[in-house]
């Protein structure tokens, strides 16, 4: 390491600090000048680089190609699992993490870093940007919601901890985020720069996950765009504050990897400093990549602001040494320097463990309320099905063949809403049961119309768990905490019976608990077995 580090040119050393992005299916001249041109430490993927799975992973290797004479780049993505996929087709995709933190099981977010980690390094990536180790405090937190394991930095801690350690085992970089903490905000850093509020003692009960998954050997962690004046005494963002970057995380906190920022064009950033300034504010602060995936302009704009700040010192020689040095330690410890199988050879065993994403849907199922009566459905009688997500939709119908459907947009234009509550409260009117499958407030209302027709409604939350608690009228309140399609499959086993209902809220709501979960379904089941001759006889 020492020795490759000896002859890299400053121009080198340099190119390697930068995270980039770029538009486009493939690797095109404007491509090869960004990536090759300026030997570029990492490439973030993003949904504009992805068609599918295969398309993605020749995308890759392409990229690579374009350095195999230099230094291999990460190639990075952001596959949390839930509401942040970038690869969709043939690979594991998972329910997300608030659906991990409700079946509360550290092994099966071990299981699920690795399932898939193992998938990611099959379509050629070697970095992911994730797990989310936010804790959720704030329900009205923009950004975070059902990314975060949930509201404890216990639970959180040891969910990240194991997630962590699953996805390295895979031989994938792991870039948790968002350092220190982005969970009690209530603003969005691609808008405007959140402020946390919090005292000393709060601020830093939401440091332990990234804590626990600094001992558990984590490579590195990507930067959050907030302030901590309690912590700082000025409202400059973690992204470029030394006290956070130098004195927290690395004197405090010890953490020797590898710090990426999020990315520099958000308006937290950008608005208040430029994208240049702020690059070389980061890096000054210790941060060892800087992420500018959009704007070609500004692309060139931090290379520009990073080479002139190391050739003028502002960017001393040893920080400079000292960030590359941790980026080549990293891709040394993940085999980038070694080549990768054939591509097909890849693509044979991609998805083989999509039962790890199966049994953490099922596990996650969170029955909060039921009148006693309308749990599990009946398949008899005339069953309507109200829903933003479609996959709901179609595994109650293959259940109940001749059930009605209606599927709504997930945010309507307000033009289409007073047609879309009519069409809901007649929907409903023409059924015994309707099932109403909710993903954000919009689909509040037709619950809300479809109980005002007289008939018994049975909500699924698909979305945030905090919605679950404002639909009153419901006579059954399911939570998934995912509208990913294992998820919803999940869910139609619960509302017949198939299966129980073992999720355990990871969150507290106003009217449940911290931990409330019930599944009449499942103690049926075990009283049935235990009374059963041969028992226990395994």
């Amino acid at each position: 390491m020492e020795a490759l580090l000896s002859r890299m040119s400053l121009e080198e050393k340099v190119g390697q600090l930068l995270m980039v992005g770029f538009g486009g299916l493939a690797v095109d001249e404007e491509v090869r000048r960004l990536v090759q041109g300026r030997q570029v430490g990492g490439v973030c993927m993003f949904k504009r680089n992805i068609a599918s799975a295969e398309q993605v992973a020749r995308l890759n290797d392409e990229v690579r190609e374009l350095l195999a004479d230099a230094i291999p780049p990460f190639i990075a993505v952001d596959q949390e699992g839930g509401n942040v996929v970038r690869v969709s087709d043939g690979a594991v995709v998972l329910p997300g993490n608030m659906a991990l933190g409700a079946t509360g099981s550290p092994r099966l977010a071990y299981e699920a870093g690795k399932a898939q980690g193992e998938d990611l390094r099959r379509l050629g990536f070697n970095m992911n940007l994730a797990p989310v180790l936010d804790v959720n405090v704030n329900p009205r937190n923009p950004v975070i919601g059902i990314r975060s394991f949930g509201d404890r930095p216990e639970v959180v801690a040891q969910l990240g901890a194991d997630f962590v350690r699953g996805q390295q085992q895979a031989n994938v970089v792991t870039v948790a985020k968002h350092f220190p903490g982005h969970g009690t905000t209530d603003a969005d850093s691609h808008k405007a720069l959140p402020v946390m509020a919090e005292g000393e003692a709060e601020l830093h009960s939401q440091l332990a996950p990234f804590e626990a998954a600094i001992k558990s050997g984590l490579d590195g962690l990507m930067t959050a765009h907030v302030a901590v004046p309690k912590l700082t005494g000025d409202q400059l963002p973690a992204t470029l504050s030394s006290k956070v970057l130098t004195g927290l995380l690395r004197g405090r906190l010890g953490f020797g990897g590898l710090v990426l920022t999020d990315e520099l064009e958000m308006e937290a950033i950008a608005e208040r400093y430029g994208v240049g300034r702020a690059a070389v504010m980061a890096v000054v602060a210790g941060a060892d990549m800087v992420l500018i995936p959009w704007r070609p302009e500004k692309k060139a704009e931090v290379h520009q602001a990073l080479l002139e700040a190391a050739r003028s010192s502002e960017i001393s020689s040893a920080r400079l040494t000292e960030a590359v040095r941790r980026i080549l330690t990293v891709k040394a410890r993940r085999g980038l320097f070694e080549p990768l199988a054939p591509l097909k050879e890849r693509l044979a065993s991609l998805g083989r463990r999509r039962d790890v994403a199966q049994e953490i849907a099922r596990r996650s199922v969170t029955l909060l309320r039921t009148d006693g009566r309308h749990f599990p459905l009946s398949r008899r009688g005339k069953l309507a099905v109200i829903t933003a997500e479609a996959s709901l939709g179609r595994a109650i119908k293959s259940r109940v063949e001749g059930a009605t459907v209606l599927v709504v947009p997930a945010y309507p234009h307000p033009s289409k809403r007073a047609a879309l509550r009519e069409r809901a409260r007649q929907v409903a009117s023409e059924a015994d049961v309707v099932v109403v499958g909710v993903i954000n407030s919009r689909q509040l209302e037709l619950a809300t119309m479809a109980a005002a027709a007289g008939t018994p409604v049975v909500v699924v939350s698909m979305g945030l768990p905090y919605l679950a608690e404002q639909v009153q009228e419901a006579k059954v309140v399911l939570a998934l905490y995912s509208y990913r399609e294992v998820s919803a499959e999940a869910a139609a086993a619960a509302l017949f019976g198939e299966a129980g209902t073992p999720g355990r809220l990871p969150v507290t709501l106003g009217r449940f608990p911290f931990g409330h979960g019930m599944d009449p379904v499942g103690e049926v089941r075990a009283r049935t077995a235990a009374s059963s001759p041969g028992h226990g006889a395994n």
